[in-house]
């Protein structure tokens, strides 16, 4: 029987044609040669102009065959690995693979027990990272805000600090400059057993800014050149805003920012060729009436799809967004706006699907969100799987064997394959009205907050090695007296 030619392709959105992607892949190369991007980086224009590149004072050009050597070198796929070994938690990028995590840098955060919105505090990182850790479908922690109560400079040390104390899978690291991203790197590395350790089984991913429109700045390639000094695996990604940093069409964002990525993706390439490298573009609409980022607008799926695809199409994997809001409370809007996202970027399969759990147009993060976030993954996930034809599945043996009038229920078949083909809720109800009644009328709200209070209240960090431990206490001192002499 010829069956299962497709094995488990599963289901997938297609937005645009090879010519349309064509399109965009010439365009993206006619900005990167004949308009160029200012590189603010006096050792990356070097390293691109004996390369090939043209360099005129900041301004750099890049011919056609420099970009595509650069996009030949990188990886489509790899992985990036749980810190304790688990394989369940190890993120293999490649095609066909949607990955979901949160985003940094919120400036508010929704209090776990309160339920208020506050100033994001160093305490709250522990709270973001016990939950990701438990969640079945989110595969990487990010912090969901940016520390308030330390030094502004090292606020992403200490945020990865806390990360890496309270959840063994992957974490993507931000940082402001050189400084952070060696001290951040130390710390993986004494975890990972050396260099060479952390080389082949890297532990997190480095995530850089370039800056909109067509600006690779000295901070963000400081942390791209080391990065790539160091093998880290690496994101790119620009933010431009629709019509305020870049063209207000879908498709001339799409170029912009794939420019800007792929300026940074050369220079790596040409300081290691080889080097893990996620193509970004968080492509952002500015809603005209409030002056806003929106951040539930569809337009924002149909650029990420957009772009995507364009990645994909240039051998790339993506840096995406999924399962955030502009709601400002956790609500009908919340919920709607988070679950079209996520299964959208589900079917678009981004390779690292971001900022869930983003309210507010990214000014506020919330672990309820993020939680009920988990919840449409799992969903979406499910039907982005598809339907798996084979002998078995068609069951046709197991018809002929149960017969008219018959019954399934206890079925050999029934049992071995109810818990695989069928998706199981953890937070929608699917009760009798009677029970639901009985159980005390609780919404998917009253729901999620439980599941968040159980999981603070249960969750077990897999400890760190004493040494590791020991170094971050180190770090950390070095990193304050490092303040307070920049300050002097």
């Amino acid at each position: 029987m010829r069956t299962n030619y497709r094995v488990n392709s599963g289901v997938q959105f297609r937005m645009l044609s090879d010519d349309q992607l064509e399109e965009l892949y010439n365009g993206v190369l006619h900005v990167l040669e004949y308009v160029g991007l200012e590189v603010k980086h006096e050792r990356a224009r070097e390293i691109l102009k004996e390369a090939g590149a043209w360099v005129d004072g900041d301004r750099v050009r890049l011919p056609s065959y420099l970009v595509k050597d650069a996009l030949a070198k990188a990886p489509r796929s790899f992985t990036v690995y749980a810190r304790d070994g688990n394989p369940e938690h190890d993120i293999h990028i490649g095609p066909g693979r949607a990955h979901f995590g949160p985003g940094p840098t919120c400036v508010n955060f929704i209090d776990v027990e309160t339920m208020e919105r506050r100033p994001y505090q160093l305490s709250d990182v522990p709270y973001v990272a016990k939950v990701v850790d438990s969640l079945p479908n989110i595969d990487f922690c990010e912090s969901l805000g940016s520390v308030d109560n330390v030094p502004y400079d090292l606020s992403a040390l200490y945020e990865f600090a806390e990360m890496f104390r309270y959840t063994t899978k992957p974490i993507v690291a931000w940082s402001f400059d050189y400084y952070d991203s060696n001290a951040i790197h130390r710390i993986a590395v004494e975890e990972a057993g050396g260099q060479d350790a952390f080389e082949k089984r890297p532990t997190y991913i480095h995530y850089c800014e370039p800056l909109s429109p067509l600006i690779s700045t000295t901070d963000s390639l400081n942390k791209l050149v080391f990065a790539a000094e160091k093998r880290i695996p690496l994101i790119f990604t620009p933010c431009p805003l629709a019509g305020g940093t870049a063209p207000v069409t879908p498709a001339g964002i799409i170029i912009q920012a794939a420019a800007e990525s792929w300026m940074g993706l050369t220079i790596a390439q040409n300081i290691q060729p080889g080097l893990p490298f996620i193509m970004g573009g968080v492509l952002s609409v500015m809603d005209m009436s409030s002056m806003i980022l929106a951040y539930g607008a569809p337009e924002l799926s149909l650029m990420m799809a957009g772009i995507t695809e364009l990645a994909h199409y240039a051998g790339l994997p993506l840096w995406q967004t999924g399962g955030c809001t502009d709601s400002k409370t956790f609500d009908e809007q919340a919920i709607t706006e988070g679950s079209l996202s996520v299964f959208f970027s589900a079917l678009t399969g981004g390779d690292l699907c971001h900022d869930v759990g983003y309210t507010e147009s990214a000014m506020t993060g919330s672990v309820f969100q993020l939680t009920a976030m988990d919840e449409a993954i799992g969903y979406a996930r499910r039907i982005t799987r598809g339907i798996e034809v084979n002998d078995d599945t068609l069951a046709v043996e197991v018809i002929n064997r149960v017969g008219p009038n018959g019954h399934y229920l206890k079925d050999e078949h029934t049992r071995r394959h109810y818990k695989s083909e069928y998706w199981l809720p953890n937070l929608c109800d699917r009760t009798s009205f009677e029970d639901w009644k009985m159980m005390g009328e609780k919404s998917f709200k009253d729901r999620t907050v439980a599941r968040v209070q159980k999981i603070l209240a249960e969750h077990e960090q897999v400890p760190l090695k004493p040494e590791t431990e020991k170094l971050i206490e180190v770090v950390l001192e070095e990193a304050e007296e490092w303040v307070k002499q920049q300050e002097d």
